[in-house]
């Protein structure tokens, strides 16, 4: 019994226990919930928008575009035929017309919103041509409308498409838009003299095309729209001063400085925050060669002193100064300065002739093309000039040919002049320029290299030899000794340039030892053919005397370095 009454008070002790050890961690607080931390969302700035879907081209937009043209030419056919036939009258065919061309070019704007933009575009063709053509049988043939309404018509096209363009973020409707408006001012000609009008509406329609791409905020990189609204402006502009009268040129000059600003504004597209305007240099370049060019023959029209002209032209530098900084500002760094600044730069060089007179004009644009080849030079080494290479290396080019066609105007309405001092005259410093030029662009690659190599080797070895056979001349020589004289001189360098082939190393080995062997036989045909054909035999002997040694003397050298060569000397 007592055994029993001890195993109970146990086994109360444990429950007791138990208890205890239960209620004690009832009391006791909660542990503290682990912290979840919530997946890290991506921030605005790393997530990319969506690009824009890029139409791409397709058979069917090519059948599609020659269907909208055999639709106007049907469209301009049926016009004809209805007006000969008598079918109907002539407002119906007006009304006809003009219906028919807003039906297509709202059905257009409905499929370029819908995500058929290249369809739509060929159907905007079709709608506008319809609409400009029957505008215009009405004002010629039917004269029921005046010919106002017709450019009027023109600059609202441009605008309806250019808006389609902007929403859409595609350019070809811009395109059509503009050719639209190109072709009005040929359609609707009245003949006569309306050069001023033709220039006003220019600037109605590059300021109506050039809104769009402006508001928007898009159309930087709208290369063929830019190339198209401004050289068609120019083309046009350029018809339009080849037969302006002389008491007009006045106002048209006024209006070409009009143009040259908003052509600034349609390659450099201020504003534009989200891209960089393509190839602006280039076609800013053509623009000034373009209004300098025209502003020249009104100037002259005008009856003005051509002196007088150089404050055009200076006005164009200051322009192209003032320009460095706002570009700067909008491309975002350094890529338009040197453009720029050689622009300035070669107006000043254009000014200079102007005042002085026309024969200085190859020294300046001998020293304009080597300054626009040592800035092709500094965009290799600055990375920020990176993007201006390509169009100053066209540039460059450029100027330098025409600096070597001058050069060799220049040359040849020198040569029989015998007061010339020898290596010190006008043409010889106009040789020295542009073959520095072209020496510069022998680094270049493909076929600006190449030429310059050609350029370079001719009007050196060419100059060279004028000038040495018009120091024969001057000391009293024949006119044979001086013909020997660059005989000598062109197997003189050639021998020279032979042997810097063979020293040198890649393709400068190839082009001097390919140039050595071409001035060689230069000098030895020449010799042989020209210079040889009339001289007495010891004079004969003596000359090919004379120049076999330099060709003995080029192969002992040449043989010397080949050797040292294979002795790793």
């Amino acid at each position: 019994m007592d055994g029993s009454q001890e195993e109970l008070q146990r086994r109360v002790a444990e429950l007791e226990a138990r208890v205890a050890w239960l209620m004690a961690r009832a009391e006791a607080p909660p542990a503290p919930l682990p912290r979840v931390h919530p997946a890290p969302q991506p921030s605005p700035t790393q997530v990319s928008p969506p690009k824009a879907r890029v139409p791409r081209f397709s058979p069917v937009v090519l059948i599609a575009a020659i269907g909208a043209v055999i639709f106007l030419l049907g469209a301009l056919f049926f016009l004809h035929l209805a007006i000969q036939r008598g079918w109907i009258g002539a407002e119906l065919r007006l009304v006809m017309g003009l219906l028919v061309g807003c039906t297509l070019g709202g059905a257009a704007g409905l499929m370029i919103l819908r995500r058929s933009p290249q369809l739509g575009s060929c159907l905007l063709l079709a709608g506008l041509g319809t609409l400009v053509f029957t505008l215009r049988w009405g004002a010629f043939n039917l004269h029921l409308v005046p010919t106002w309404l017709g450019f009027g018509g023109s600059v609202l096209a441009a605008l309806y498409a250019g808006g389609l363009a902007s929403r859409t973020r595609f350019s070809p409707p811009l395109w059509i838009g503009l050719l639209v408006g190109f072709l009005a001012p040929l359609l609707f000609s009245q003949g006569g003299h309306h050069e001023v009008g033709l220039a006003i509406y220019l600037v109605a329609l590059m300021a109506v095309a050039l809104a769009v791409p402006y508001l928007a905020r898009i159309g930087a990189r709208w290369a063929t729209v830019r190339w198209l609204a401004v050289l068609g402006t120019w083309l046009l502009l350029a018809l339009a001063c080849s037969g302006v009268p002389r008491a007009e040129a006045g106002v048209l000059l006024g209006l070409l400085i009009l143009h040259l600003l908003l052509a600034g504004f349609w390659i450099w597209l201020p504003g534009q925050g989200e891209a960089r305007p393509g190839s602006p240099t280039l076609l800013w370049f053509l623009v000034n060669l373009a209004f300098s060019s025209l502003a020249w023959g009104l100037w002259l029209r005008m009856g003005l002193s051509g002196e007088l002209f150089c404050g055009p032209v200076l006005g164009v530098a200051a322009l192209n100064l003032a320009l460095v900084r706002p570009v700067r500002v909008r491309l975002g760094g350094h890529g338009g300065d040197l453009g720029l600044l050689v622009l300035a730069a070669g107006h000043l060089a254009v000014a200079v002739p102007i005042v002085l007179a026309w024969r200085w004009v190859g020294l300046f644009w001998g020293g304009f093309a080597l300054a626009l080849s040592l800035a092709v030079e500094a965009c290799t080494r600055h990375e920020g000039w990176a993007e201006e290479r390509r169009p100053l290396q066209i540039l460059a080019g450029g100027m330098a040919l025409l600096a070597t066609l001058t050069w060799g105007v220049h040359t040849a309405q020198l040569a029989r002049v015998s007061q010339l001092t020898p290596f010190a005259n006008r043409a010889f410093a106009e040789a020295v320029l542009v073959g520095s030029a072209w020496g510069l662009l022998t680094r270049r690659r493909g076929f600006l290299g190449v030429s310059g190599v050609i350029l370079a080797e001719l009007i050196g070895n060419i100059a060279l030899a004028l000038e040495l056979s018009r120091a024969i001349r001057t000391a009293g020589g024949s006119a044979l000794a001086a013909s020997i004289g660059m005989t000598l001189v062109w197997a003189a360098s050639g021998a020279l340039q032979w042997l810097l082939g063979l020293s040198g190393e890649g393709a400068t080995r190839r082009v001097f030892a390919v140039s050595g062997y071409v001035w060689l036989g230069i000098a030895g045909l020449k010799l042989i053919l020209v210079d040889m054909a009339e001289v007495g035999a010891i004079l004969r002997a003596l000359v090919f005397l004379g120049v076999g040694v330099i060709f003995l003397a080029a192969a002992l050298t040449g043989n010397r370095l080949r050797a040292g060569r294979k002795d790793g000397v």
